[in-house]
């Protein structure tokens, strides 16, 4: 059950990159470690990401430029936060059979810890969006971003089974 539970963590993490990244999925070649798979996986969506983005800002070649210098700091920061996500997603999967008080407590503020910084990343990155383009092109990236951030709760939240009942 234990195994199941940390394939289905990594499963679910995987799929929370790609629809976060608004990505189609590819499978990584079998003879590939975990932590490999996930670095091509990553790779691979963020390519994915970047016409997704794209396509989505629709900016003038100036507003570009200024935007996508701002958005790769943007994805390195966000992949830092994911990274934390799945750590609360492995220890979620390590400890789902025998699951204490508090550390299910610790998980929910964990969980809520990562939702913050999201939010306070999307607010800072609006901001020096807004500041180096426009404000019209800084809501634009929080739209894109909000959806796409949304796709990925929305399939992370429906994959990871329910915290288990009291015992």
């Amino acid at each position: 059950m234990k195994t199941k539970l940390l394939s289905l963590a990594f499963a679910v993490a995987a799929v929370s990159l790609l629809i976060s990244h608004g990505a189609q999925a590819e499978t990584a070649p079998a003879e590939t470690t975990g932590q490999d798979a996930l670095a091509l996986f990553r790779a691979s969506t963020r390519i994915d990401r970047r016409d997704f983005v794209k396509q989505s800002m629709n900016l003038s070649e100036e507003q570009g430029k200024k935007f996508w210098s701002l958005y790769h700091q943007y994805e390195a920061d966000l992949m830092k936060l994911n990274d934390k996500r799945l750590a609360v997603i492995k220890d979620y999967a390590d400890t789902f059979e025998n699951m204490s008080e508090s550390k299910a407590d610790e998980l929910v503020k964990r969980s809520l810890d990562f939702r913050k910084a999201r939010i306070a990343l999307l607010d800072k990155y609006y901001g020096k969006i807004a500041k180096a383009t426009s404000k019209a092109v800084g809501a634009r990236f929080l739209q894109v971003e909000s959806v796409l951030q949304g796709a990925g709760d929305v399939v992370v939240g429906s994959s990871i089974p329910l915290m288990p009942k009291e015992r």
